[in-house]
């Protein structure tokens, strides 16, 4: 009998009404940043019938488990999101975008008639979780929307009037607004030109834009990551009980993942290890949950005994992630080629299934970069080029230049002294430790408990790859910090199993006792250290640098001499303690991250959800008038109109550099531009470094587009316009006067003047 037969118990109530609680941090979160209860509802039912539902059932279908229904709907989220993608290219290839929800609806209505799959809608030999698990993971769920929404969502303002926008949300905005009516996507700023770049992500923005009928901007700005982090949670969670068998794991690894996320010694921001939700970046939010999902059906058909039809579902999870972001898929296959390796070791013969995982991650990655895992251009294989964000790394080596290619190690070690040949000791160290949960997953391979299961070798080997990654590739935006933020889920996923491991076999109290009291003694030892174990680096003074990284080791050093001293004594005095040691430290040392986030962040966050909405700063990035006049071209123009436009450069950086990051017209106007801000083109990252110049103050790959586009706004002529509607499909000129000169006489003489905004005018050109 199903456990969906079985009459509910008050503990099962109980169990059901805690959910309560992140339901409502989730709708307390979305309208403390000023989303409408409309919307709320109506994105709420969006995810919850055309994401949650249909990926539960294909998932109970092809992959099915002993999971409870949260599980079921953490990866339900993860195959849903995966499904979606060949649905919207599909009916936006088909120019059907406004039928896309028949797409979802096919699979509800598949799995109502087929008599066979109906089995689907009931849960299956669900497993009796403890009231615990619930109540820990509900909080952890609630606290996670909270802390991401109070802080990062609630500080963007929705471009709806004037302010300041970061920019690579507006770059975002408009590849949504592209893949809501092409696929292949054009690049909006460079209309004609495909673009190159991992936009799985903005088309799972695109695909619930269509469906939900809402705008773009409150999709991007505020809807769309609050279920990114319940579908993180969960499969986090789903993970980590599956890695280890044990409930109180996924708690742990949750706690992990969402809200400690770095070691809590330093007082810099040096100890920082990336993030797996960045909210500007939907590519590393989106892209790190269904790497979590890939990771749980891989190791649930390759180590634990999942049907072989669960190959299905992992296969198109496995190339959502590739889509997603470009990290995604090394991690995979190096977690794949290390438990391939254990196998192959152990058991004297080769693991042919990982090796044919490993051979599809391959070829699912040569694909991808051939299509669209963009924004590598530019990324040379070049040792320690993340160190140049390291504080006190310019003042200590004198190298202050932009990255250029070449070299197989930066300039700035290529001859280093004494001094800072320790310095760059002492930061390695650093670096260990501050990922403390990977040096723990580490130390538990050399349990005889854990260091038999393949699925632990297999999520060490992502966090091997994702530490290569980070060291030995230069991303001109270091976004070889996306290599931890990734791995960041598979390393709290496998400290939490090391630590049940060190545990396992004893009796209750003792494991209760190890496990809380070492993470609470981890956790007063990292207090103590921050508040007095701290030297503030002034970035002049190199000896003050150094001690600001090698004094918190010391007292770490300290700390872990005096415990070891202590534990020798115990286990002298107490021989019924020994074999705890390992497990101990293990716990100390994950303590080590718990008070990462000061009490005071919360209260902000708090604070940030319960205030009014922010006034319009006085000397905005945009103003009202440009806002407003490119929210009227996006509802006038046609789709697919062609604007040109003097808005390519960050408002502010006309003089002396053009600084390439302008994106007015098509992220906040949703329209393709003959040249707008190239800063992130293939071709503009391409240069990086070329003339001791970045990418984003590089001139465009494209002079001619940027000749025409001065001359259509500063001396247009017949001809000219001519030229740009037939070679260019132009019809539209967006002439704001606050970012260069506009000869207006000659604009109205020639085109029909159709807004006009303070400052921006909006002309048509004549048929």
């Amino acid at each position: 009998m199903t456990s969906w037969s079985r009459r509910p118990t008050g503990r099962s109530v109980v169990g059901g009404l805690v959910w309560l609680l992140p339901a409502l941090a989730w709708c307390w979160a979305l309208a403390g940043t000023g989303v409408s209860n409309d919307h709320i509802l109506r994105y709420t039912a969006y995810f919850a019938g055309c994401v949650v539902l249909p990926g539960v059932l294909l998932l109970r279908a092809f992959a099915p488990g002993r999971r409870s229904l949260p599980e079921d709907i953490g990866l339900g989220i993860v195959v849903g999101l995966s499904f979606e993608l060949p649905g919207w290219a599909l009916f936006t290839a088909l120019g059907l975008q406004e039928w896309l929800v028949a797409w979802p609806a096919a699979v509800l209505v598949v799995f109502a008639a087929v008599p066979r799959l109906r089995r689907c809608w009931r849960q299956q030999d669900a497993p009796q979780l403890p009231l615990a698990w619930s109540f820990t993971l509900a909080l952890l769920l609630a606290m996670s929307l909270l802390l991401y929404y109070g802080t990062a969502v609630d500080a963007a303002q929705v471009p709806l009037d004037g302010g300041n926008f970061y920019q690579d949300m507006l770059w975002h905005l408009s590849i949504v607004h592209e893949l809501g009516r092409s696929v292949p996507p054009q690049i909006p700023q460079v209309a004609g030109e495909t673009m190159q770049y991992h936009w799985f992500a903005d088309a799972h923005l695109a695909a619930a834009t269509e469906i939900t009928g809402i705008d773009p901007r409150f999709v991007l700005f505020r809807l769309w990551l609050a279920p990114i982090i319940v579908g993180l949670v969960l499969g986090v969670a789903a993970l980590a009980r599956q890695v280890s068998g044990v409930w109180w794991t996924a708690p742990l690894a949750v706690a992990l993942t969402t809200i400690v996320q770095r070691i809590a010694v330093w007082a810099y921001a040096g100890g920082s290890g990336g993030s797996p939700i960045v909210f500007p970046s939907p590519s590393q939010s989106f892209g790190t949950t269904i790497s979590v999902g890939a990771a749980a059906l891989v190791i649930g058909v390759l180590y634990r005994d999942a049907p072989r039809r669960s190959w299905l579902i992992a296969m198109l999870v496995i190339c959502a992630s590739a889509g997603s972001k470009p990290t995604a898929v090394p991690l995979l296959l190096g977690g794949t080629g290390l438990a391939a390796l254990f196998l192959l070791l152990r058991n004297r013969r080769i693991p042919w299934p990982t090796v044919a995982l490993g051979v599809a991650l391959v070829g699912v990655l040569v694909a991808s970069m051939l299509t669209v895992a963009g924004s590598t251009a530019g990324t040379p294989l070049r040792l320690f080029g993340v160190f140049r964000s390291f504080p006190g790394y310019a003042v200590l080596t004198g190298d202050t230049g932009v990255p250029m290619p070449g070299g197989w190690i930066i300039a700035g070690l290529r001859d280093p002294d004494g001094q800072t040949v320790a310095w760059v000791a002492a930061f390695l160290v650093s670096l260990v430790v501050s990922r403390i949960a990977v040096v723990v997953s580490l130390l538990g391979l050399v349990q005889r408990r854990t260091r038999t299961d393949p699925a632990l070798w297999w999520l060490a080997g992502t966090l091997i790859a994702a530490t290569l990654g980070f060291l030995l590739i230069d991303h001109p935006g270091l976004g070889q910090y996306y290599f931890l933020g990734g791995s960041l889920p598979f390393a709290a996923v496998a400290a939490a199993a090391v630590v049940c491991g060190a545990v396992r076999g004893r009796r209750p109290v003792e494991r209760r006792v190890v496990v809380a009291g070492g993470l609470v003694a981890g956790a007063v030892v990292a207090v103590v250290i921050r508040e007095f174990g701290n030297v503030e680096a002034r970035p002049v003074d190199p000896a003050d640098i150094t001690r600001s990284v090698t004094q918190p080791m010391l007292w770490i050093a300290g700390a872990l001499a005096v415990g070891l001293l202590g534990w020798l004594v115990l286990r002298t005095t107490r021989p019924r303690v020994r074999g705890l040691g390992l497990a101990l430290l293990l716990c100390v040392l994950v303590g080590l991250t718990l008070p990462s986030r000061p009490w005071s962040q919360w209260e902000g966050a708090v604070r940030m959800l319960s205030k009014e909405s922010r006034q319009v700063p006085g000397k905005p990035m945009f103003s009202t008038d440009e806002i407003r006049a490119a929210l009227w071209l996006e509802h006038t123009a046609g789709p697919d109109d062609v604007v040109v436009s003097n808005t390519a450069c960050l408002p502010g950086s006309r003089r002396p550099a053009c600084d390439a990051r302008g994106y007015l017209v098509s992220g906040v106007g949703g329209r393709r531009t003959l040249m707008e801000g190239w800063a992130y083109t293939q071709q503009s990252l391409a240069n990086q470094g070329k003339e001791n110049v970045p990418a984003n103050l590089l001139p465009s790959p494209w002079p001619d587009r940027v000749e025409l586009s001065r001359q259509a706004l500063t001396a247009p002529t017949p001809e000219l316009l001519r030229t740009l509607r037939r070679d260019h499909g132009v019809r539209w000129v967006f002439a704001d006067q606050r970012a260069g000169e506009v000869d207006e006489r000659a604009l109205d003489r020639l085109t029909d003047r159709r807004y006009t905004q303070g400052q921006v005018v909006v002309y048509e050109l004549k048929p």
